[in-house]
This record gives C-alpha cells, sequence and structure tokens, in this order.
C-alpha cells in the first residue's frame, strides 16, 4: 500500500477543515495506507492507529506569520528527508502533491476583505508581513513542481484559483465538502425532542421564529449583515448565535438597532447544527466563504438557508424554495429583500422538511470521501 503525508497544523473539534482532515486520515487507515500527519506539537487528534504516525512540526509561541513560517519550514525540512507516494496538504505550505483548498485562495479573500473595510485597515492588511508571506507560500504551493491535483470545495474556488493564478484546469478538481449525513440524519428524525430541549436549556419562547447562525468569525461570516437583516424582519424573528467570538461590536449593533432582546449569542456549541431543530432558518450572508459547511448541515436538518453569492455553497441553492441567495454588495436594500424573501419561504414553504433534506444526500460523506480517495487522490 502506498504511503502518504497529511498536513495539517492544528486540530479543533469544532473546526470544519480539521473534520475533513480527520475523516480522511482514518479513510485512509481503514485501508490500510501508512498515514504520517504533520501536524503542530500539542494537538490532540482523537485517531490512533498502528500505520499512523504522528510528526510534530513548527512551534505554538510567536505570532501568527512566526509560527507560519516556522511550520512551513519544519514540513518542508522533514518532506526532503522522506519518502512518500503522496503529500496530501490541508494547509498552506510550499511543498505538496495534492492541495485541499477548503479556504479558497487568500487573494481573493484580501481582495473581498479590502473592499469591505476602511482605507487604514486596507493599508494595514497592505503592509502586513503576515498577509505578503501567506500570499508567498500560496503561489509558492501552486507552482510547485511536484503539484498533482488540487480539490476545490465549489466552482466559486475553482473560479478564483484560475482567475489568480491561471493554473491549468486538469490540476484542478471540485469535491464539494461532505457532511455527517447518518449522524444529522438521526437528529433530523428526532428533532422535535431535541427542540423541546434546546428550548428549555436556553428559555427559547416556542412563539420565536429563530434563525440559526452557525459558525466561529463573526466578521468573516457576516453576523453585521445576519443582524442587520433581523431588524427588517416582524418582532417575533430571533436570531440565535452560536460560535467563538467576541460578540461586544455585534451586541452595540443590535442595541443600537433596538433588537438586542431578539439577539441570543450562545457560544461555541459542539454539533452546532442540532440548533437547526429549534430554528426555522439558517442565516450566514459571508463576506467569503469557499463552501459552507454550516449552511449544508442547516438543509440536511430541513431548514432552508440565506447565504450571500460569495459562498460555495449558493451552488446548492433552490432560489425560492430551499433558500436565498444574497447578492454582493450587500446594500441594505438587498439585505432587507432577501431577509424579506426568506421569511415568505420559512411562512409559505414550497418544499418539506424532507424534500430539503434529500436535495443534498450526494453530500454525504461516505460519497464525498471515496471520490477523494478513488477520484482525487487516485489510490
Amino acid at each position: 500500500m502506498p504511503s502518504i503525508a497529511v498536513v495539517r497544523s492544528t486540530y479543533s473539534p469544532y473546526g470544519g477543515v480539521e473534520k475533513v482532515t480527520l475523516t480522511i486520515v482514518r479513510e485512509l487507515l481503514d485501508m490500510g495506507v501508512k498515514v504520517t500527519l504533520l501536524t503542530l506539537p500539542g494537538q490532540h487528534w482523537p485517531v490512533v492507529h498502528p500505520n499512523l504516525q504522528m510528526v510534530t512540526a513548527g512551534i505554538r509561541w510567536g505570532n501568527r506569520l512566526w509560527q507560519a513560517w516556522i511550520f512551513n519550514h519544519f514540513v518542508n525540512k522533514y518532506l526532503s528527508t522522506h519518502s512518500f507516494d503522496c503529500i496530501f496538504a490541508f494547509e498552506r505550505v510550499s511543498q505538496f502533491t495534492h492541495f485541499h483548498a477548503g479556504g479558497g485562495t487568500h487573494k481573493t479573500f484580501l481582495k473581498i476583505k479590502n473592499e469591505n473595510s476602511s482605507v487604514i485597515e486596507a493599508l494595514f492588511r497592505k503592509i502586513s508581513l503576515f498577509h505578503a508571506y501567506t500570499l508567498y507560500l500560496e503561489k509558492k504551493g501552486f507552482s510547485n513542481p511536484g503539484l498533482k491535483k488540487i480539490q476545490c470545495c465549489s466552482k466559486m474556488v475553482l473560479n478564483d484559483i484560475q482567475a489568480d493564478y491561471r493554473l491549468n484546469a486538469d490540476k484542478l478538481q471540485v469535491i464539494y465538502n461532505g457532511i455527517e449525513w447518518d449522524e444529522i440524519g438521526e437528529t433530523f428524525r428526532n428533532r422535535f425532542i431535541i427542540a423541546d430541549e434546546i428550548r428549555k436549556k436556553h428559555q427559547i419562547s416556542p412563539d420565536w421564529n429563530c434563525l440559526l447562525f452557525l459558525g466561529s468569525g463573526f466578521s468573516r461570516k457576516g453576523l453585521d449583515i445576519a443582524i442587520e437583516g433581523l431588524a427588517a424582519l416582524p418582532d417575533c424573528y430571533h436570531l440565535l448565535v452560536i460560535g467563538k467570538n467576541s460578540c461586544r461590536a455585534y451586541f452595540r449593533q443590535a442595541l443600537k438597532s433596538g433588537i438586542a432582546h431578539r439577539v441570543h449569542f450562545l457560544g461555541s456549541r459542539e454539533k452546532g447544527w442540532r440548533y437547526a431543530s429549534v430554528c426555522k432558518a439558517l442565516v450566514l450572508p459571508s463576506y467569503y466563504e469557499p463552501f459552507g459547511l454550516a449552511p449544508a448541515e442547516a438543509h440536511a436538518m430541513g431548514i432552508p438557508v440565506l447565504v450571500s453569492d460569495k459562498t460555495g455553497y449558493a451552488e446548492w441553492i433552490l432560489t425560492g424554495k430551499n433558500g436565498v441567495i444574497l447578492q454582493y454588495p450587500m446594500t441594505g436594500d438587498r439585505i432587507g429583500k432577501s431577509f424579506s424573501e426568506l421569511a415568505r419561504i420559512i411562512e409559505h414553504p414550497e418544499m418539506t422538511a424532507d424534500e430539503i433534506r434529500n436535495h443534498v444526500s450526494e453530500l454525504d460523506n461516505k460519497i464525498i470521501y471515496k471520490k477523494l480517495i478513488r477520484d482525487f487522490l487516485i489510490l
């Protein structure tokens, strides 16, 4: 069997990329493949196997530029003295054969981020050594001679990579991110019981039409847009915010808009998609989201979603039926109309919960990971 190096610096039970990495590692181990996982010290990956070797690379202290440089240096040093049939990177490093472009391109991300920032903030990013190094790593990785294939988690990401780096189409392959279809399905079947438990736990009134915002990194994922959209809806609509980030600026925004009592910050929650059982829809109007596991999980829970057209998952939206696509730039008028359209879908649904769920059955992890191993890694 072949030997594979997998590169991912960090592990978190809440991270989408980490979940993909972990599942791929487990699938490869089950096939008898020898896997070497290159990661930062102190990461608690929940997998142990005779064919798995954990190799620590880099350091956990210092600023993010220093950590990124050291990690790439250690990874290159290790790969220069060890031979592998495949190097599958889930991290921006300069050497790999296969790459999971789950974060899209940093070049496109910065462009969109700067368009929605002040002149000073945009200037700071332009002179930032971290962003300069990240762009260098990205370009170096995409032009490295060992590159065989890049997994694009959406057509949007494929188009971004081609536009930013002019790569040949034969090196790019669209394979969407997968979801825990069976596990979510168990929750879906028991969603009314789970909804009662969640309502009691967080004192949520059954009279509320709850919208779910799920994801850490509130700024990129558009929590400000979600709060602005909520303000355009009737008082019965409330927003449940699940994720790890500072809430102060967003609480002030809700307070200024007179809807602070309708925005509820619940913090990080493992398997946050369970909260879809108590919600009428999910909203994730991200400024840039290469795919978006949260809306995929929400659909698997049978509720409609609202996403921006800068979200790769928009490719799975049946407009007016299982969701709404908020067009960029996200002006006040567009936000109001899109959230009103979402309320219409909630109050006058065109698809049942089962139909919404079945629409994303092809995103079952078992199907996606077979594609990754069979069609992408070609093992």
